[in-house]
């Protein structure tokens, strides 16, 4: 591939002084890099991929207008593993080819979901609020061991989390119409969401987003909840945000664990509710799974514009 192929980095996080980055600028013009430390706009995005052929993206909206400008525009390489932020039809249209990097972000985001349901259930973040303004109030927690963990969309990442849960004790139920493959005996697999949210202590969310935008998780699917901690560390529009709210103010929801939310960054009204836990979209952000998701995406990108005959 020649060293003169534009390409562009819109992702708002990409570490340039790294193994990927220099892997990227040995076999590709570097044409623009986000260094705002933000979420291109639209407009922006757009203007960055002016007469690019490859970009390392991240969830950045490819909309149909923005691909629409895009006449150059050959790979789009994302660093992470949803696409959702992408209008698939337009890039399809366009011949555009779209890599992802699905085995890297697996073991962070598991830790993440393992972290976020501890937190809960030890009061953790209360405590260490608490402490520094001098307040040594105790609140019983509870044990994660014993607990029914319910896991909707058992792929990679679902996949780990119930092995890490099972390690620490507890019984595994899961929801995954698009499931083939054997899973352990112990895990049961339930019929419906609604199932799943009624007989589970905690729910976890690792689903792919609804084929038609819709909420996985609405009002009627947590009327069948009893008092569970809901975490979500996949993609926020798989909760229908009023619904949690009321779900919170009604005790149906005891606590909720949040990485993802319909809007980022987020502000609304979640973070009022103190039963709720709330981390900007990091789980995957850890320095050895950035490390890898970072090369995985040159390395895909890099590829992707060979077999284009670039």
């Amino acid at each position: 591939m020649k060293s003169s192929i534009p390409v562009a980095i819109t992702i708002r996080s990409f570490n340039l002084s790294g193994s990927a980055f220099k892997k990227l600028e040995e076999n590709c013009t570097l044409s623009f890099i986000n260094k705002t430390g933000e979420r291109l706009s639209e407009t922006d995005l757009m203007k960055a991929l002016a007469n690019v052929q490859g970009v390392i993206a991240g969830t950045e909206i490819f909309s149909r207008w923005v691909i629409d400008q895009c006449n150059s525009l050959k790979v789009i390489s994302r660093v992470g593993v949803g696409i959702d932020s992408i209008d698939l039809g337009a890039a399809q249209e366009k011949g555009i080819r779209i890599v992802t990097t699905p085995d890297s972000p697996v073991q962070s985001v598991a830790e993440h979901t393992l972290a976020l349901a501890l937190s809960v259930l030890k009061n953790i973040p209360r405590y260490n609020e608490q402490m520094r303004k001098n307040n040594h109030t105790a609140t019983a927690g509870s044990l994660l061991s014993g607990k029914t963990v319910g896991i909707a969309g058992m792929g990679r990442i679902g996949t780990r989390v119930a092995e890490l849960f099972e390690c620490l004790g507890c019984h595994i139920f899961f929801y995954d119409p698009m499931v083939t493959r054997q899973t352990p005996s112990a895990w049961k697999r339930v019929d419906s969401i609604e199932d799943l949210v009624e007989c589970s202590d905690i729910v976890s969310i690792h689903a792919t987003p609804q084929a038609d935008g819709s909420p996985l998780i609405d009002a009627n699917v947590l009327s069948h909840a009893n008092g569970i901690t809901l975490i979500n560390t996949a993609r926020g529009t798989l909760i229908d945000e009023q619904s949690l709210i009321s779900a919170l103010s009604s005790g149906k929801v005891k606590a909720a664990a949040l990485d993802v939310f319909p809007t980022e960054p987020y502000s609304g009204g979640l973070l009022s509710f103190p039963q709720v836990i709330a981390t900007p979209h990091v789980a995957s952000n850890t320095v050895e799974s950035r490390l890898q998701m970072e090369m995985e995406s040159v390395n895909n990108l890099i590829k992707s514009l060979e077999d284009a005959g670039l």
